[in-house]
């Protein structure tokens, strides 16, 4: 909820990659009778004031704002409580109340609201996704055919993040699933862990066509309501309107810096759900107590334990003494820690961190949040207190996972120095004004490059201003962002076409596929008169019933079928429309390379259907 954000957006926030630097000092037996002596020995009020200690200095130690955390074991919430500031302005204090985003811990919510469905045998786990959503596709046929909840779930379905066709973008979440069809995958489908966030946005928009109402309302209804969650939210945008809500803040050259929150509220059931720590308590008691919290039963045992088991394997990359076979459950990453099954997810959005922890068998979780972006103290208080509660060997979990973050920052810099490959005393084929235009793709949408005082710039939905493109030789330009305080950079080569103008662009937005191509739209001669005209005729829908598309004024196009009143379409982009006032109904116009319509298909909840011109 962010290469990564546990949202995930843009780091490989896992916490499975981060090793061990020193060997195990004692024998795991040694450590589980030791446990069981601390544990005796110690009392909750004690253990509460030494996690409080912790936290603090953890806090100190990575320079944060504020921070929530609850801890439950064994049905007892040991600590549940806010420390430091929600507001650095104001000096307000972070309370068991305070709302933070928990990014991608949000995922866990849209896992069991499939669960929930599965149990009431409104779908299957491992039946095709098509089965319950004819329209549904993929850029691959076979895994549009065969893809499963469970893929989605585990991440396997073989397309890589792609993270900036959505990143902040204007689009409703049935757009953004439509558009999944034109993304490249990276690996083949079902042999690859590989995190997704859309996947997520599709479980949530699965569960809206079964049950006939919005995620956001199953699971406030099905999830929050029954566990009395009654702060948590599944939108930036209320918690903005909350008194009592945490401001997001960065690392901007060794300070804090505010930054503006991020509305995904479309990517919703991939990582838009705001919590606070008193009611994070109730959803560890959840998963702790096999599905049930004070009587009051949720979903099944064996749902629960399905989510938390794994389903596909993560390679280990580095040795860790600690940890092992990290793997990805549904909805949960999980590992094995000292001996124990572990099952974890962590959250990364604009100006926020979270990390949800649960060591099962010994009925222990852990909840962190904290006001700063791409910070490593969730995931090191969380451990810290796995290992005091079980009395497990300490270790600096702050400064370790300090470095292990810094690693993975570098690595998921793009770009960098090109100055080695620059051919000098180039300039560009065409005058600048020449490459200014929109630029567009079916997935990613669209961007436009306008003359700029210093040259060009380029205006995309990820940033709020226009970005400066550099010259970098012949028509190649470089454009350099910021994406989580993460430096970017992109070399951007436009191709010319045989009349010598402007044809596309291409950026490496997606490191693991081919470069992107953005195709130029056409100059001011193709109006949007000219384009809807394309449409207009007469049709045969499945060979049979008459089908008539006319222009309804000068901006909008009419749908009618024969015995039928006219339906006014929605324009979807790239030849899609839907039926005004009908969800789930669209039309789908296929053109010849001469721009004209060989006809289509009508999609519906129960199917698609071909049509041809009558």
């Amino acid at each position: 909820m962010r290469r990564s954000r546990s949202l995930g957006r843009h780091l490989p926030w896992r916490w499975t990659l981060f090793q061990e630097s020193g060997a195990h000092a004692r024998s795991t037996s040694q450590v589980v009778r030791e446990r069981d002596e601390s544990m005796a020995d110690a009392d909750g009020a004690q253990v509460a004031a030494e996690l409080r200690e912790i936290i603090k200095a953890a806090m100190t130690a990575l320079d944060v704002a504020g921070a929530a955390v609850a801890v439950v074991h064994r049905d007892e919430v040991l600590l549940c409580d806010g420390f430091g500031v929600r507001d650095l302005a104001s000096g307000n204090a972070v309370d068991d109340e305070t709302l933070f985003a928990i990014g991608s811990a949000t995922k866990a919510f849209t896992t069991m609201s499939i669960a929930m469905l599965a149990e009431e045998g409104k779908l299957d786990w491992d039946t095709p996704v098509r089965s319950y959503m004819p329209d549904f596709a993929l850029h691959d046929a076979f895994a549009s055919q065969e893809v499963t909840p469970r893929d989605m779930a585990c991440h396997r379905v073989g397309l890589p993040r792609h993270e900036l066709s959505w990143y902040k973008a204007d689009l409703s979440r049935a757009e953004l699933v439509r558009r999944l069809r034109y993304l490249e995958p990276s690996r083949p489908f079902r042999t690859t862990f590989q995190y997704q966030n859309m996947m997520f946005t599709t479980l949530g928009y699965l569960v809206e066509r079964l049950a006939g109402k919005t995620w956001e309302e199953f699971a406030g209804e099905r999830i929050l309501a029954p566990l009395g969650m009654q702060r948590t939210n599944f939108s930036v945008h209320r918690s903005q309107a909350d008194q009592n809500h945490a401001r997001p803040y960065a690392r901007r050259n060794g300070a804090n810096v505010e930054v503006a929150c991020a509305d995904i509220d479309a990517l919703g059931p991939a990582g838009a759900v705001n919590s606070c720590a008193r009611d994070l308590a109730r959803w560890l008691r959840l998963h702790l107590g096999d599905g049930e919290v004070d009587g009051v039963r949720l979903v099944s045992q064996a749902s629960l334990q399905l989510m938390h088991s794994p389903q596909v394997v993560i390679p280990q990359t580095a040795r860790d003494e600690r940890r092992h076979a990290p793997a990805y459950g549904l909805g949960w990453f999980t590992e094995v820690y000292m001996g124990k099954a572990l099952v974890h997810h962590g959250g990364n959005i604009d100006g926020f961190t979270a990390m949800v922890m649960l060591v099962p068998e010994e009925r222990l979780g852990v909840a962190v949040l904290c006001n700063q972006e791409v910070s490593a103290l969730p995931a090191a208080i969380a451990y810290a207190v796995v290992d005091r509660v079980l009395g497990l060997p300490e270790r600096d979990w702050p400064a370790h996972l300090q470095v292990e973050m810094e690693k993975l920052l570098a690595v998921a810099h793009q770009g960098g120095d090109y100055s080695h490959e620059q051919v000098p005393g180039t300039a560009p084929s065409l005058a600048l004004e020449a490459y200014a235009g929109t630029y567009e793709h079916p997935a990613y949408g669209s961007l436009r490059v306008i003359p700029a005082a210093q040259g060009l710039a380029l205006s995309y939905h990820p940033w709020p201003e226009p970005l400066p493109l550099e010259h970098f030789h012949y028509d190649v330009f470089v454009l350099h962002a910021e994406l989580e305080t993460i430096p970017t950079s992109w070399r951007i080569p436009f191709r010319l076409g045989l009349d010598g103008q402007v044809e596309s662009l291409a950026i490496q937005f997606e490191p693991t596929t081919a470069a992107i191509f953005f195709r130029r739209r056409p100059g001011a001669s193709a109006t949007r008169h000219e384009e809807l005209s394309r449409c207009l005729g007469r049709y045969l829908v499945a060979g049979i019933q008459k089908m008539r598309v006319d222009l309804k004024g000068e901006s909008a196009l009419a749908l009618t079928l024969e015995g039928q009143p006219p339906y006014e379409l929605v324009p979807e982009g790239q030849g899609r429309f839907g039926l005004k006032g009908l969800q789930g109904f669209h039309v789908q116009f296929e053109f010849a390379q001469d721009g004209t319509c060989r006809g289509g298909q009508v999609i519906q909840p129960n199917g698609m259907f071909p049509f041809t011109p009558a």
